[in-house]
């Protein structure tokens, strides 16, 4: 057998698992598709949701400037990266399949006169220092300068707003490095917003439709992500993706990302109005740990494997660089179908341990993997007979 050959026969799923991972990182395919930028992305997507933990580990209103000065950080970066980008006379590449260089340098690229991404970077370095200083020293600044804050991140949020109507109905193309920062920018305005008392009051009246939002979500993302696996099993009995195919899988995807925000915005909404119970609630946790999964999964899933759904081969025909992704698309898949399910559970289940749900999630997650990657040798199997 040739040395770059490796036939995926084992006689445990497991196995199966970590080998085509290991096969998938050394035979350079990750560093192939996977570029330095998207790595960045990532990272700065990171960076900027990380800052939730501030909201755990701190109490208010600490925890909100500490997740506010987070998020920014997180914009800048994104801003920054634009910015360099630009002046390097580099293509900014969209992996999702759009245009982002078309977005970036459109008319609507600039603001009287001033390129949209410095006047990201100013925004977000002036809420990092400020919210910095309000969590170190929290008397330093107050009164008008709070109010002025205020108008800031509400004036961001409105041109955010409109940056994404620009996107979506003036130029049709859209830049995932756009939607990062404009998604931070109306992140702060709400923690910034909702960390207010009479925001908080607002909220603690509210909890029916915050409920029935919770409701809704579950029903969008977890539907979704369901019936997303039915359509993508019906596509594969021809062992392949079309073009019109993966068309109606991305606009599935779309309603799972609604469903994934109004779950996460009604959660967090419920956190601000009782902050210290759910700290320490174990159900809270085990859920917002796997909805977290669910959003890195499926971020994972929309900009390095959905665009190339349709190229990569499902059989085991002539070789192909391609068909490397195959195996890491079931995995990934069914580690944000199982989270889904397991995010869902956690609403109809009693308080548990932490440790308790943290081990049942895991094994959830192993087992479901397991299936997915029993599932992908049948179907290239199957193509052989």
């Amino acid at each position: 057998m040739p040395a770059n050959k490796i036939r995926y026969s084992f006689p445990h799923p497991i196995s199966g698992i970590l080998v085509s991972w290991v096969h998938f990182c050394k035979n350079g395919a990750m560093r192939k598709f996977i570029s330095n930028r998207i790595l960045v992305y990532f990272a700065l997507l990171l960076l900027g949701i990380s800052g939730f933990s501030f909201t755990v580990i701190l109490p208010q209103p600490a925890g909100f400037y500490g997740f506010v000065a987070i998020a920014a950080l997180g914009g800048f970066g994104v801003s920054a990266m634009i910015a360099y980008t630009k002046r390097s006379g580099k293509h900014l590449v969209c992996p999702v399949g759009s245009d982002c260089n078309a977005v970036v340098t459109s008319k609507y690229s600039r603001f009287f006169g001033i390129h949209l991404e410095y006047l990201g970077m100013t925004y977000f370095a002036a809420i990092f220092f400020v919210y910095g200083i309000m969590l170190f020293l929290p008397g330093l600044i107050s009164g008008i300068a709070l109010s002025f804050v205020a108008l800031l991140t509400t004036g961001a949020f409105f041109f955010s707003s409109y940056l994404l109507f620009v996107q979506a109905f003036l130029l049709r193309q859209w830049c995932i490095w756009c939607i990062l920062a404009a998604m931070l920018s109306m992140t702060i305005f709400f923690i910034s917003l909702i960390s207010q008392a009479i925001a908080v009051s607002f909220l603690a009246n509210g909890g029916e439709v915050l409920a029935m939002l919770q409701s809704l979500g579950f029903a969008l993302g977890l539907g979704g992500s369901t019936a997303a696996v039915f359509l993508f099993s019906k596509f594969l009995q021809d062992k392949d993706i079309d073009s019109k195919e993966l068309s109606v899988l991305k606009g599935v995807s779309e309603l799972v990302w609604v469903g994934l925000v109004l779950i996460l915005m009604s959660n967090f909404a419920q956190y601000v109005t009782n902050p210290e119970a759910l700290a320490q609630s174990s159900v809270f946790l085990a859920q917002i740990l796997s909805l977290f999964v669910v959003a890195v999964a499926g971020a994972v899933l929309m900009i390095i494997f959905a665009p190339l759904l349709s190229v990569i081969p499902f059989t085991d025909g002539p070789q192909s660089s391609l068909a490397s992704l195959r195996k890491p698309t079931f995995i990934i898949g069914a580690v944000a179908l199982s989270s889904w399910y397991f995010a869902f559970a956690t609403n109809h289940v009693p308080g548990f341990h932490f440790m308790v749900f943290l081990a049942t999630y895991g094994t959830i997650l192993v087992t479901s993997v397991a299936i997915s990657m029993l599932w992908e040798r049948s179907i290239r199997k199957g193509a052989l007979k």
